[in-house]
């Protein structure tokens, strides 16, 4: 199976101040097991129902850094999508995000300079509870660069 294309190209001119996107997800099992392998981060209040019951967390949770990747997706793949670099993130964390639960990750632009970005990112559970909040700074793709691929554009996204 390919990868998913990139489902937007938005350039600095073309992000306006509150422009957001939501992305709902849920963390499984199989998630924690991939993200420590790749982390090395093994701890029992991720793996272990008996340890993790005893925490003030009173049961297993996901890695915090899962929900934060969610906004690489975001920021990659649709605002603003193909191109954009990330250039930093600030990340609070507030709420356990438990396994098999449903979330949405959110972001939403607060601010534009010259070339970047600043958004809003944070992770609500259904009820609207904060589980993570920051704030990430893109550079979106340049308009020069992305002129120069206008014949290549339309097969670069979905």
């Amino acid at each position: 199976m390919p990868n998913p294309k990139p489902r937007n190209c938005k350039t600095i001119n073309e992000i306006k101040v509150g422009d957001s996107f939501r992305q709902p997800y849920q963390i499984t099992d199989a998630d924690v097991q991939k993200f420590a392998e790749i982390s090395g981060d093994f701890n029992p209040a991720h793996f272990n129902d008996a340890y993790a019951a005893k925490t003030i967390f009173k049961g297993r949770i996901a890695h915090g850094m899962i929900s934060m990747a969610k906004f690489s997706g975001i920021f990659g793949m649709d605002l603003p999508g193909l191109g954009a670099i990330w250039g930093g993130q600030s990340v609070k964390f507030l709420a356990p995000v438990k396994l098999n639960q449903p979330y949405i990750a959110i972001a939403k632009c607060k601010e534009i300079s010259e070339k970047s970005a600043v958004f809003e990112t944070w992770v609500e559970d259904v009820d609207g509870k904060r589980m993570l909040e920051g704030e990430g700074t893109l550079y979106p793709i340049p308009q020069k660069v992305k002129d120069a691929m206008t014949a290549e554009l339309p097969a670069l996204l979905a």
